[in-house]
């Protein structure tokens, strides 16, 4: 087993955590689930992170670590014990040891999901995601595998308040879609939120298939926001490293937002005198249009901030009468794993929205 990790520092976490909730676009959970995770494994021990080419082949297994649920679900609830709960059950049906783990996608809770394992166990994280971005569906962050009709996953995923009867534990083996469709029936049982590992591969299919360096560039959009003086000089940083733009500022109008099948589903219009824009949800933001005209599409990255300190908020925390910026990053600029490639996600996008 390669040694070459270093020790995450509590001091980088204040940049991963906006570049995080930036690039979750919408989604990707919210920034306290996400600092609540890295204060549970700092009190644990530490954890550790280490780049791809120090990995070798031979090393083992790489197992994924994500979170699945609506963000907008009012009965959410996971414990530290979950997390480390899902690692022992995976090993006991794989029978292996992950020599790493990696997160489904980028996001203000999601990058932060495999943090408590490591400090657990010891073991650390790459420098890398599924996803370089937040996405609403598992398959998006199955690095392809969803496509394979050969692999047969093994999914291990907990969750629950067990005080209000909501406690639910399961491992599955099948294709990656079937169970990553029970994943998401266990989090509507669980009242909205499970942690999940899955997905084990090697080493190899991870450096050809995830998004390489994934941690760091959100750290490096976090960076640049933090040096702003202005909310929006912070915002204009960001965005800029990210070679995207600031397209509007105004008020949310006409919002709505349910939560369906364990997914939040909704849209709202901004104006900002000049033109009227409409925003699509699925968990993240899925589309905007310019006066009835499609200008960005997922995945697309769209994020919006608070007009008036410049912090960036999820789909589930926007509200009716705020007022927002919304910035637009085009998929050509951003860091996207090969599940991102898969045609059968974006049909569900589109059946949905």
């Amino acid at each position: 087993m390669v040694v070459l990790k270093r020790k995450i520092e509590q001091g980088e976490i204040e940049s991963l955590s906006y570049g995080s909730i930036i690039l979750g676009g919408g989604g990707g959970g919210s920034c306290q689930s996400g600092l609540d995770a890295v204060k549970a494994s700092f009190e644990i021990g530490n954890p550790t992170i280490i780049d791809m080419k120090d990995l070798d082949e031979e090393d083992g297994m790489v197992l994924t670590a994500s979170a699945v649920g609506a963000p907008a679900a009012k009965e959410q609830f996971v414990k530290t014990e979950d997390y480390n709960r899902i690692i022992e059950l995976m090993e006991r049906e794989t029978g292996k040891k992950p020599a790493a783990y990696i997160t489904n996608e980028i996001g203000g809770g999601s990058t932060f999901n495999a943090f408590i394992q490591s400090s657990k166990t010891g073991i650390p994280m790459l420098d890398a995601a599924c996803n370089g971005r937040a996405h609403p569906l598992g398959t998006m962050g199955a690095m392809g595998l969803n496509e394979n009709k050969e692999y047969m996953t093994v999914q291990t995923a907990a969750g629950g308040n067990d005080k209000l009867g909501n406690y639910v534990e399961i491992v599955i083996k099948g294709s990656v879609s079937k169970t990553s469709s029970l994943v998401r029936s266990a989090a509507v049982q669980a009242g909205g939120l499970v942690v999940v590992a899955r997905n084990p591969v090697s080493i190899d299919y991870v450096r050809k298939n995830a998004a390489i360096g994934a941690i760091s560039k959100a750290g490096e959009v976090g960076s640049a926001y933090l040096k702003g003086n202005t909310p929006l000089e912070k915002i204009e940083n960001a965005v800029s490293v990210l070679n995207g733009s600031i397209i509007c500022r105004g008020k949310v109008e006409e919002f709505t937002l349910n939560t369906e099948n364990g997914l939040d589903l909704g849209s709202f219009r901004v104006s900002d005198g000049r033109s009227s824009f409409k925003m699509y949800i699925w968990n993240e933001y899925m589309a905007l249009e310019k006066d009835e005209e499609r200008i960005y599409s997922f995945p697309d990255l769209l994020t919006t901030f608070d007009a008036e300190t410049g912090f960036p908020i999820t789909s589930a925390d926007v509200k009716e009468g705020m007022e927002i910026i919304i910035t637009g990053v085009k998929h050509n600029n951003l860091l996207l794993g090969s599940g991102m490639r898969e045609k059968s996600g974006y049909k569900s996008i589109e059946d949905a929205t």
